[in-house]
């Protein structure tokens, strides 16, 4: 592995692994065939009504209808009896739904026992989810299926299934439109106002990094709002989401609420997705309706490939100088609206609050917020959150007058801890009043490597067969080749984050037509499946570079294969058709450096043996290992609030710390080795601004972290010492 300079301070000296998966990879559906549907009625008079209203921005967007039911083996479904599993088939059935969503209570589920729920047509299946996916409590809200039918499958060990261990309390028939309105005749997902921007089309760093921290919330599987991952000042990694109070009022809501990580079209004004990250569940731990805010725990810590942020805050007088939000409206994928000057401190525009507890954006320059953009992050021109969305009357045709819940007041309203945020967002009672934001697995991240064959420098290409022959070398084609793989000859053992096809071609037939991307284990050929994942083509596009996970980081020893297999509903046999494709490299003089493999449906070949194409090469595919996905614990926020430089670095026997623009009594500073242990510590008065320097001739050398903290706020960062002349 490579390693790098971080910009961290580790301490090493206890770590613990966390994974933010809900879905963990066990057993398979079973499809059996389903004669009759177990039908939730709805009042069409109802459904017309719900779409009808002008929903308000101040109350969380409602999307679904709840339906109360009691479903259990005992009196619902059908019982299946597979190999050593017994299996309850629940198919459910709302007429004109344009998604079904669960929601199971209890969900005791004992070891060895999953389930998994997929739409009628089987082209959206979520699971397995077993005891594990719960961290606290007997109840499990599940992610929304497209269509009116849904089937759920609970495999259980041994000849029958326990009673009182799995039911379903309630079924969401979506009146709205979870996966985009129904009426839309194009691939674009967009039910929120014209004028709203998507994250995506923007190139600016510092929105792209406040963007990791934003959650999309479906609460209690009828209702949709934003919130945001909030960095503390503790030692230990917490994940906890601010959110509006409105969103989340009781402990029932909070656990019944699953929050979606990087909700966001794959490219700007692109698709929906289909793959979402998400966890189920959350812990109340502070809300207060007067500033109108919840703060949550996650049931888990989101898993590495979710590339969590958790964002700094300010809570200090100063007013900021532009502000800018990321959002759902509507439930749709995260957009982004800026605002360019400074917001005004003011008072709600309704009974029942706080007196100039609130930020009031007077014009947005760039977008709008709506309905589902509800306990969306304000943040700073720094990237620090200020605050969480309310409402307001700002709309596409007049983008005024919106009120966010100022971070300040909801930290310090009352001196209890469950109604403010102090006590969760300064643990430690470090007096902080500005915050770095945190991303947790950044040391993880800077000694990934990024493995593949493709030569540095080759672009790659892609053959096409001639007429009357059709197709791609890589993609389907005349000779009917649908599944490729390229050998990576890893050594060692590592966690696959990331596998990333470089695509030359995509287009589709049908919403079903997809791209499985699998790992294979190694060999002299490709063995048996170590996990795969699906995506639909209409997520990728011509010469785009596609970068998939599966959900959690996945752990190889030695060498593997790293591929893919095309799927088209309508596949026909002898007529050309939409393509896909990946790129290759430029072929090799020696057979014996190729990498790529394809399988003709009974068995692996060499691209040697290519029946139209054979030559020598490697695919265009990028794995990217990281050696382990622990959770280092950190104690304290790794990034500097304000500049410091460190000169020079490398050092020999002294190093200084500068602070020009920063005024404090008090400064502190610890240096610690790779293990976390303090091998240097000073307390100073009235340094800076100015120069602070060290004598440390007798430290061995090597790689050094160091952490500050003085009035103005946290610097932390790597220094290297080298050999004393």
């Amino acid at each position: 592995m490579k390693g790098r300079i971080i910009f961290l301070i580790l301490a090493l000296l206890s770590a613990f692994s966390l994974d933010g998966q809900t879905e963990i990879k066990v057993g398979q559906p079973l499809f059996p065939d389903v004669e009759s549907w177990h039908e939730i009625t709805i009042d069409p008079e109802q459904v017309a009504l719900m779409r009808s209203l002008d929903q308000p921005k101040d109350q969380p967007y409602q999307f679904a209808i709840p339906v109360k039911v009691s479903l259990t083996p005992e009196n619902s479904g059908f019982i299946v009896s597979a190999k050593d599993e017994t299996v309850w088939v629940l198919p459910v059935s709302s007429k004109g739904a344009l998604s079904l969503n669960l929601i199971l209570t209890p969900f005791r589920l004992p070891r060895g026992a999953y389930v998994y729920i997929y739409d009628a047509d089987r082209q959206i299946i979520r699971g397995a989810y077993t005891g594990e996916s719960v961290a606290e409590g007997f109840t499990l809200p599940l992610l929304p299926v497209p269509g009116d039918r849904m089937v759920l499958e609970c495999h259980m060990p041994g000849k029958s299934i326990p009673g009182g261990i799995i039911a379903v309390s309630q079924v969401g028939y979506d009146f709205a439109g979870f996966f985009g309105l129904a009426d839309r005749k194009d691939i674009y997902y967009g039910r929120s106002d014209d004028c709203e921007v998507d994250l995506s089309c923007s190139t600016n760093a510092g929105y792209l990094k406040a963007s990791r921290s934003v959650v999309r919330l479906l609460v209690s599987g009828s209702e949709l709002c934003t919130g945001v991952l909030v960095n503390n000042t503790g030692s230990e990694y917490k994940a906890y989401v601010l959110t509006a109070y409105h969103c989340i009022d009781t402990p029932a809501a909070a656990s019944n609420t699953i929050f979606v990580f990087n909700y966001i079209s794959p490219w700007c004004d692109g698709p929906d997705i289909t793959n979402m990250h998400s966890i189920s569940g959350s812990l109340l731990r502070a809300s207060n309706p007067d500033i109108d805010f919840a703060l949550v725990e996650l049931s888990k810590f989101p898993s590495l490939v979710y590339k969590p942020y958790f964002s700094g805050w300010d809570i200090t007088a100063t007013t900021p100088a532009s502000t800018f939000t990321l959002h759902h409206p509507q439930g749709d994928v995260m957009k982004i609206s800026t605002d360019d000057n400074p917001p005004m401190i003011t008072s709600y525009p309704a009974t029942g609050y706080v007196s100039n507890g609130f930020w009031r954006i007077l014009k947005w320059e760039m977008g709008t917020t709506e309905p589902g953009s509800s306990g969306g992050p304000l943040f700073d021109q720094n990237g620090r959150l200020r605050g969480t969305l309310t409402g307001g009357a700002a709309t596409c045709t007049n983008p005024a007058n919106d009120y966010f819940a100022r971070i300040a007041t909801m930290y310090s309203i009352t001196s209890i801890a469950s109604t403010h945020l102090q006590p969760w967002l300064d643990p430690a009672s470090t007096g902080a009043t500005v915050t770095g934001g945190r991303d947790p697995y950044a040391y993880n991240l800077s000694r990934s490597d990024t493995l593949h064959n493709i030569p540095d420098g080759d672009p790659g290409t892609v053959n096409s067969y001639p007429s009357p022959q059709w197709g791609y070398s890589t993609g389907l084609n005349s000779d009917s080749i649908i599944r490729y793989a390229e050998y990576i000859p890893f050594a060692g053992t590592g966690e696959i984050a990331w596998v990333r096809l470089n695509i030359a071609a995509s287009l589709y037939n049908s919403d079903a037509d997809s791209v499985r991307v699998f790992i294979w284990s190694g060999g002299a050929q490709p063995g048996s499946v170590i996990v795969s994942r699906m995506l639909k083509l209409k997520e990728t596009m011509n010469n785009y570079n596609l970068s998939v996970d599966f959900g959690r980081t996945v752990a190889v020893s030695g060498s593997f294969y790293a591929g893919y297999t095309v799927y088209y509903k309508n596949r026909l046999s002898s007529t050309p058709q939409p393509q896909f494709a990946v790129r290759h490299s430029a072929p090799y003089a020696l057979s014996s450096k190729n990498t790529a493999w394809f399988n003709n449906g009974s068995s692996w070949k060499p691209f040697t043996q290519h029946p139209s194409f054979p030559m020598s090469t490697s695919l265009a595919i990028d794995v990217i290992m990281v050696e382990n996905s622990i959770l280092n614990t950190v104690e304290y926020p790794p990034e500097s609030i304000l500049p410091v430089t460190v000169f020079p670095n490398p050092f020999d026997s002294s190093i200084s710390f500068s602070i020009p623009d920063s005024g404090a009594f008090s400064t502190s500073l610890k240096i610690f080795d790779n293990s976390g242990r303090v091998v240097y510590a000073g307390e100073y008065r009235n340094i800076f601004p100015g120069i602070l320097t060290i004598e440390l001739p007798r430290l061995v050398p090597g790689i050094y972290h160091y952490r500050m903290q003085n009035d103005s706020g946290i610097f932390s960062g790597s220094i290297i010492k080298t050999n004393t002349r």
